[in-house]
């Protein structure tokens, strides 16, 4: 039972046998001293009126509803300590409404409940039928209260040790730490983060597509044969806007270059396979093996033969003379 519900729970069985409250410890809180095996607002009530046969016997929770809407002062709200002796007044003030045993049964499990128990153990006073402090709570009924309510949690914990999952106790805990302010402001951009990344990956997209552009117009203008008129117009470029291009396309070949020779002077010093290195890298071994493979073709690449229409570079090879290697026939 939750301390902190606003009434006590009231079993909707209607034709529950109302019998003498049972002793225990929180049974002296209603009582005059810790001697007392039950309220004393049970234990001394006048006798109500006899019930005919044929009339309908009132059920605990009728009672419970019935005190709620005469006296909502004291039953309408959160629990409240009761005056002593509190269905005396009660009989007084609506005679024969509400059977002995019904009246017990009710005050019993009112009285029991923790959040009544709550109430008697923070409180002060006693009220009365108008809500009204009536009598000072004595400290020994306070702690008989507090007593009561902490060897039920004790017994309530340690039955559910076993039984708690380890889901239950990982969002038991993430309850209890204080909010992150950092994860509150990522829950509440994550709407319109979602544009922001796609936007994003469309950049990414467009630059590789450029980079993509400009290494296929290196490679296509260092072996055609055109000139550099007529390749601009193959191309669709502005002639001004070629060498521009052309250094920005040999820059990230470089880069590239570079890249390739320093990851395998390193997959040769690990000493460890390519999948293992690869997940080294945290790449794909698909994708380690096709690098591997790019550096080690580009080393024996042969450089394309120099352009007709620009002047010889260093490092370019001669042009070979037409005929050279065509076998010859004996001389005559």
């Amino acid at each position: 039972m939750n301390a902190d519900t606003p009434h006590p729970p009231i079993p909707d069985a209607a034709d529950e046998p109302p019998h003498a409250p049972a002793t225990s410890p929180a049974a002296s809180v209603q009582g005059d001293g810790p001697t007392d095996a039950r309220p004393e607002s049970m234990t001394d009530a006048p006798e109500g009126r006899d019930v005919s046969p044929s009339a309908p016997a009132m059920t605990v929770k009728a009672c419970a509803e019935e005190l709620r809407a005469r006296f909502p002062a004291l039953f309408g709200g959160e629990p409240k300590p009761l005056k002593l002796r509190i269905h005396a007044d009660i009989e007084a003030r609506a005679p024969g409404v509400f059977p002995k045993p019904v009246l017990s049964a009710f005050f019993r499990r009112y009285t029991l409940s923790d959040a009544y128990l709550k109430a008697v153990s923070t409180g002060t006073h006693r009220f009365d039928l108008d809500g009204q402090p009536a009598a000072a709570l004595s400290e020994e009924h306070r702690r008989i209260a507090l007593e009561t309510l902490l060897k039920r949690r004790q017994q309530r914990r340690g039955s559910a040790q076993g039984a708690r999952e380890p889901q239950a106790a990982v969002a038991e805990a993430a309850a209890a730490e204080p909010p992150d302010p950092k994860r509150h402001k990522a829950r509440h951009d994550a709407p319109r983060e979602a544009p922001r990344e796609q936007a994003r990956a469309k950049r990414r997209e467009a630059q590789r597509a450029e980079r993509q552009f400009r290494a296929n117009l290196l490679r296509a203008y260092e072996t055609t044969t055109l000139t550099r008129e007529n390749f601009c117009a193959l191309k669709g470029i502005a002639p001004e806007a070629l060498d521009g291009l052309l250094e920005t396309a040999r820059a990230e070949r470089a880069q590239r270059q570079a890249f390739l020779a320093e990851l395998v002077q390193a997959y040769r010093a690990s000493g460890l396979s390519i999948n293992d290195f690869a997940a080294s890298k945290n790449m794909h071994p698909g994708q380690m093996h096709h690098l591997l493979r790019e550096a080690q073709g580009g080393n024996d690449e042969r450089r394309p033969a120099p352009r007709r229409d620009r002047p010889p570079r260093s490092g370019d090879r001669p042009a070979r003379r037409e005929g050279a290697d065509r076998p010859r026939g004996p001389r005559h």
